[in-house]
């Protein structure tokens, strides 16, 4: 038997088996309907194979002939999500959100939101760069909950949320200290300060007041010093910050808030001795 008849033998056994296995027909294609049905039916069946490629030709194909059809808003949603599962970003974060502006009250309204967030949050960067791909993911999150304040993933937005504050108030902060390292202290002012009333909630609390603290006393600015003093030691008192500064207040015995400052306690005892002579 020479190697062509070997290899014909070999297939036509592997023929006989795959027929028995699965019916009629070795080499049976499945076929779909020419119908909005039937091609949704089709660009889905790829979207469940993972031949995500196929399905977004499909689906595309599905919500341009068939615009009116019932089908679309479902169409959208596998299209968007086939592109989230490819990992392409960019064009699942968009139509996500286009889904969610055609259907503002359909079922996958919320989800549509919550998976553009997650999509933007995907695109984030590290710390150190660029932070637009976070805001957007925050925006989109903080959208979310606004619009659909019961929506069943609020918990995981939450969560979400958190983390991204975390990283959009680290950026700051450390821009804040590269700025305090090099002895600018007005511009490190400013970005304490943005992470103080953007990012109350976040774990650079303790640190961005100490250096706040710190910054505005260097500056000659001694409200804006003893506000941030006070809220670090009110609020943060077991922070390794805390612990440092007010601490060696205790020791020199200034109060926090609410006492004399040293130049008013000055000005008392001279009132005093004027008074005694």
């Amino acid at each position: 038997m020479n190697h062509f008849q070997w290899t014909l033998k070999a297939l036509l056994g592997l023929c006989t088996v795959l027929i028995l296995l699965s019916g009629p027909g070795c080499s049976s294609v499945r076929r779909f309907d020419p119908t909005p049905e039937g091609e949704f039916e089709e660009a889905f069946y790829y979207y469940e194979d993972g031949e995500y490629t196929k399905s977004i030709e499909k689906f595309k194909d599905l919500i341009y002939k068939y615009p009116g059809s019932a089908l679309v808003e479902q169409a959208r949603y596998y299209l968007a999500d086939a592109y989230y599962l490819s990992r392409d970003y960019i064009l699942a974060s968009s139509e996500f959100e286009l889904l969610n502006r055609e259907f503002p009250q359909g079922q996958f309204s919320d989800v549509a939101l919550f998976k553009a967030g997650l999509a933007y949050a995907s695109m984030g960067r590290r710390v150190e760069r660029d932070q637009s791909e976070s805001k957007k993911a925050m925006d989109t999150f903080q959208n979310l909950l606004t619009k659909y304040p019961n929506t069943e993933y609020a918990d995981t937005v939450r969560d979400h949320l958190g983390l991204i504050q975390d990283k959009m108030a680290q950026k700051e902060y450390k821009t804040a200290l590269f700025y305090y390292e090099a002895q600018m202290y007005d511009s490190a002012i400013i970005y304490l300060k943005s992470v103080i009333s953007n990012y109350s909630e976040s774990k650079v609390m303790a640190p961005t007041l100490y250096y706040l603290y710190l910054a505005s006393r260097s500056m000659g600015y001694p409200d804006d010093a003893q506000d941030a003093l006070a809220w670090l030691c009110r609020d943060y008192p077991q922070s390794p910050q805390a612990v440092e500064v007010c601490g060696e207040l205790e020791e020199k015995e200034q109060p926090l808030t609410g006492e004399p400052q040293q130049e008013e306690e000055s000005q008392l005892r001279g009132a005093m001795k004027d008074k005694k002579g």
